[in-house]
């Protein structure tokens, strides 16, 4: 993909396919650390957390290992951690509990079931990304050769002086903010 985004970017294609994918390749964060701080947890959240936990033990027993010896976690913390491999197709999970660690390997990644921070977007971008089926991610860009993408994903060119602009406004009664920008 690398490749094939250079050679659309020599012709002319700077926002190609290839390159949209090669950038967000090379942006996905590959481990999920997810930390579950329950004190005085009710019964239902208990009942549940058992029930996952042999539920998954149930599916993926062949891929199953618990350790329940010298298992020694905070009271009340649980720890998850996912790590999906470079081809995105399956993903290695630990629970740990306080007296228990449950590890499943080769668990199939479903894209949608887990999804992993990128450099690129936040956790909240990508699930409203995954909500809008990717076709639409509101944000507006200035680009330095006066190029301007806006909300609405039009791209035009209008030169930028000295002058204030106003690139973003809230449009509702409270006007919470305003995005000015300016050539130096």
């Amino acid at each position: 993909l690398y490749r094939q985004c250079l050679r659309d970017r020599r012709d002319g294609q700077r926002y190609s396919r290839s390159c949209r994918e090669a950038v967000r390749q090379r942006s996905q964060l590959r481990e999920l650390d997810i930390e579950i701080m329950a004190q005085k947890a009710p019964g239902w959240l208990r009942q549940w957390k058992s029930t996952v936990r042999r539920y998954l033990q149930h599916i993926f027993y062949d891929r199953t290992s618990i350790d329940e010896d010298e298992v020694m976690n905070p009271e009340g913390l649980i720890r998850i951690r996912a790590t999906v491999d470079a081809a995105e197709k399956e993903m290695n999970v630990t629970i740990r509990g306080p007296r228990r660690e449950l590890n499943i390997t080769r668990v199939p990644h479903v894209p949608g079931w887990v999804l992993f921070p990128s450099t690129r977007a936040s956790l909240t971008r990508r699930v409203m990304d995954r909500i809008n089926k990717n076709k639409y991610s509101p944000y507006c860009k200035v680009q330095a050769n006066d190029n301007i993408r806006t909300f609405d994903d039009v791209e035009y060119k209008y030169r930028i002086g000295k002058c204030d602009y106003v690139l973003a406004k809230d449009a509702s009664p409270d006007e919470s903010f305003l995005v000015l920008v300016s050539k130096p």
